[in-house]
Parts: structure tokens; C-alpha cells; sequence
């Protein structure tokens, strides 16, 4: 007894099973030391914490620079929570922003010590041409350089994710990795989105909840940037796993996609509840014609759609019959959030017009409206249709530039599915298509979630072979 006990400490790989919990402790140790001290304590509590928390941070630097899926875990969470941020220099550092900096340390130690090997295609160079453009349009053709420069390295911040997934990502094994967390990301942000949204319904709890973003309803953002973007982010989800289930008819994918498409429902988001309606007519069509449709998968998407639908349905009709009471097809304008938009897009369409080939520099809008010329709604100015805002921050050049590459990325997506299909990179596609249309109504390349949605797409059509090579990467 003695013998095998001892024997099974030595082994390596039965002590490997037990995690490690010294990250953890470390988290609970600069929680405590955060309440221990007091709030009236500013300077002494972030001094504490910040001692507390750097062993924690010198592990998981380490374990970023040794292990690829680190990074990705890191990346996709830090993503999908741009809500949250802490002020360095005057300016807001969200978590994909933190994520990118640590990565940008850690991804060069990976290549050199994994000899990691990406396959670079014209995309990648188009992109990169496009977040030149941002730093170009800010510094040379803004009102205030040293601003819009700052919001332009955000920019480039929010899209090297994308470039960290091509690179960390790199073979199949990794992507399929990679294509695991995304999937569990964003079910686990739709899960806790419903969790705020009752949590507020029945004990008037705030957290994740935008108080008033309605009128009298609350919308919920969950971890993610506002209620419209978790609407989109749900919205996408849904669509992936409900693709993975049509193929690979797992119940696990169907039972991510009810709590992904509840996570969209009590989102309130009218542009996300018809951009992710017209997203599952596509996929169905490309389902039919990939004859991937029948009786059992029909019918247990449906019931799964119905439960989902079902269980929120008292208490979201009201606030959705609020939230449409608004609008009128004979006069847009008549609902104020609406007419927000439109008088905004209207002042941006007069700052493309003055600098129509460089642009007025990223995130120039805000310096250039005031509440002179929107007096009414919100006190925050932006352009909420993503093809307006890049036209004025970024002019013709920035502008074309992105198109290409999203015309790129859609080129060698369906030349990669016709040569072999994947339902993986289909969901992906068609999400993407969600976003097309979402984000006519609230701007969302600002932030990472999209790029990496866009690195995926890159990794998938790049890794996968159409010679039956690469069936390791299926998921069932």
C-alpha cells in the first residue's frame, strides 16, 4: 500500500491532475486585502493589491509565454467584458486593451520558443494597412492629434487580437482550441446576461444593467459594452451552435444555442433581434442546399427555440411591445433614440464631406459635436453605422481598405466551403452577417469581439485542407 502510494506521487502525470491553486489563492488574497483595508484607504488599498497581485501576474505572464491556449483564453474572455476599464493617462483601458499589451510581450516569447508559423495571407497585410490608415488620419487630419492618436492606438489595440489568434492558432490543433473557448464564451456571456436581466427583474439588482437605457426599461449589457452589443454578440453565438448542431446533431450544441439565443432575447435590442432573424433565414437556406435539414433537426431546433421562447416570454412581451410601440414606418423620427441616430449621422456625413480621403482621425466625431447640435438624447456623441463611422474617422482610403479586406475574408470563406464543407466555419460566416446588419445601428469594430470573430474566420481558411487532411479538426 505504502509502495503504490508513493509510487503514484512520483508520477508525474498523476499529480499533473490536480490543479494548481496558487493562482487562485492569490485572486482571494488581493480580495480581502482590498475590503481588509477600508475604502477610506485609496492610495494604501491599490498599493496592497497591486503587491498582492503581482505574483499572480508574474504566473500568468509565464503561463501566456509558455502556452498558446493562455493567450486565447485571454483573449476571447478579455473580449467579451469591454465594459469594465480603469483609467491610465486620461483614457479608458478596457480589458481587451490589457489582454493586448500582455500578449504583446508574450506572443514574440511563444514564437521564438514554440516555433509557431503562421500562414500570412493578403487579409492580414490588407488589415494592418487599415490600422496604419487609423494612425495616419489621426495624426495628420484631426482637430486634436494628441487625442485621436491615443483613440487610434486603442483601435489598433481592440484589432491585434485578431493577429494574435493567426499566430497563436496557427494548426489545427490549436484552432480547434480556440474554437472550444469561443463557443463556451459565448454561452457562458448569455447565461450571465439572463442572470442579470432577472436578477434585476426580482430584486431590482444593477449589475450589468443600464438603468433607464429605455425610457423606463432597463437594458441589459451583461460583461459586454451596452444591451446592443450583448444582443449581437447572443445573436452570433446562437447562430454558430445552432449550425454545429444541424452537423454534428450534438444536444450540447442545442443546448448552448436556447441559452444563447435567451441571452439575445432579454437584450431588448431591436437591431439585434433583426439582424438575428435575418442571419437564421440564411443559414437555413444553406443548410437546405447542404441537405444537412431533416424531420428530428427541425423539430428539435424548433422546441428548443419554443422552451427558450416560453420561459422569458412573460416577462419580455411588455417591454418589447414598449420598445416597438415607438417606432413608426411613415416617420422614423418620431422615436427619439431613432432620431438620435439619423441627426448624428447627418453632422458625420458634413465631417466626411470636408476631409473625404484621410478622414477627421478614430473617434474624432465626439470632438467635433456638441450638445449645440444635439439637444436632446444622449450626452455621448458617436456614430452608430459602422460604414459612416469608418468613412469619417478613416476617409476613402481607410474605408476601401476595409472593405477589401472583409471582401477578402468572404471570398476565401466560401471558396474554402465549396472546396469542403465545415458547419464551423458556415456559423461563423453567417454570425458575421449578423454583425453586417447589427452593426448598421450600433457601431461594434470599435471593440475586439469583432476581430476576433474576423481571426477565426482567417485561421479556418487557412488551416483547412480540401483533401481530407484536416478531419482531426471536427468537433464530434
Amino acid at each position: 500500500m505504502m509502495s503504490s502510494s508513493s509510487n503514484s506521487i512520483k508520477n508525474p502525470a498523476a499529480s499533473s491532475v490536480i490543479p494548481d491553486p496558487t493562482p487562485f489563492l492569490f485572486v482571494v488574497a488581493a480580495a480581502l486585502a482590498w475590503f481588509a483595508i477600508g475604502s477610506d484607504a485609496g492610495t494604501a488599498r491599490l498599493l496592497v493589491v497591486a503587491a498582492v497581485a503581482l505574483p499572480f501576474l508574474i504566473w500568468l505572464g509565464g503561463m501566456l509565454a509558455s502556452r498558446p491556449e493562455s493567450g486565447m483564453i485571454l483573449l476571447v474572455v478579455a473580449a467579451a467584458m469591454p465594459r469594465g476599464f480603469v483609467e491610465i493617462g486620461g483614457l479608458k483601458a478596457r480589458p481587451e486593451h490589457l489582454a493586448a499589451g500582455l500578449l504583446c510581450v508574450a506572443v514574440p516569447l511563444l514564437i521564438r520558443h514554440r516555433h509557431l508559423a503562421p500562414q500570412w495571407i493578403m487579409a492580414d497585410f490588407v488589415l494592418a494597412g487599415y490600422v496604419a490608415a487609423n494612425l495616419v488620419s489621426s495624426l495628420f487630419m484631426s482637430v486634436a492629434p494628441d487625442q485621436t492618436l491615443k483613440w487610434s492606438i486603442q483601435q489598433l489595440l481592440a484589432i491585434l487580437p485578431y493577429f494574435f489568434l493567426r499566430v497563436l492558432a496557427s494548426d489545427i490543433a490549436m484552432l480547434r482550441k480556440a474554437f472550444k473557448i469561443f463557443l463556451a464564451v459565448g454561452i457562458a456571456e448569455a447565461a450571465f446576461g439572463v442572470f442579470c436581466f432577472y436578477s434585476n427583474l426580482a430584486f431590482n439588482t444593477e449589475f450589468g444593467m443600464e438603468i433607464g437605457q429605455y425610457g423606463s426599461i432597463p437594458g441589459t449589457f451583461g460583461t459586454q459594452y451596452e444591451a446592443n452589443i450583448l444582443g449581437s454578440y447572443c445573436g452570433a453565438s446562437a447562430v454558430v451552435l445552432m449550425a454545429m448542431y444541424a452537423y454534428y446533431r450534438r444536444r450540447s450544441f442545442l443546448w448552448g444555442y436556447a441559452v444563447a439565443f435567451t441571452g439575445m432575447a432579454i437584450s431588448l435590442s431591436r437591431g439585434a433581434l433583426g439582424a438575428t432573424m435575418i442571419a437564421f433565414a440564411l443559414l437555413l437556406f444553406f443548410c437546405h442546399r447542404m441537405k444537412l435539414l431533416n424531420r428530428r433537426v427541425l423539430l428539435s431546433a424548433a422546441t428548443a427555440t419554443l422552451c427558450a421562447t416560453l420561459i422569458v416570454m412573460p416577462a419580455l412581451v411588455s417591454r418589447y411591445q414598449e420598445r416597438f410601440s415607438t417606432l413608426e414606418v411613415s416617420d422614423p423620427a418620431a422615436d427619439e433614440n431613432t432620431l438620435t441616430r439619423l441627426v448624428q449621422l447627418a453632422l458625420a456625413v458634413d465631417g466626411i464631406l470636408e476631409h473625404p480621403v484621410l478622414g477627421n482621425g478614430t473617434s474624432s466625431f465626439q470632438l467635433a459635436v456638441t450638445r449645440e447640435d444635439v439637444d436632446f438624447g444622449s450626452d455621448v456623441f458617436w456614430i452608430g453605422n459602422t460604414e459612416v463611422r469608418v468613412l469619417h474617422d478613416t476617409g476613402i482610403v481607410g474605408f476601401g481598405l476595409f472593405l477589401l479586406f472583409i471582401g477578402m475574408l468572404l471570398r476565401r470563406s466560401i471558396q474554402a466551403l465549396k472546396k469542403r464543407f465545415r458547419p464551423e466555419l458556415l456559423g461563423l460566416l453567417v454570425s458575421s452577417a449578423l454583425y453586417c446588419v447589427s452593426f448598421q445601428f450600433t457601431e461594434g469594430t470599435l471593440l475586439a469581439f469583432a476581430w476576433v470573430h474576423a481571426g477565426l474566420i482567417a485561421c479556418m481558411i487557412v488551416l483547412q485542407k480540401p483533401d481530407g487532411s484536416n478531419d482531426q479538426f471536427e468537433l464530434a
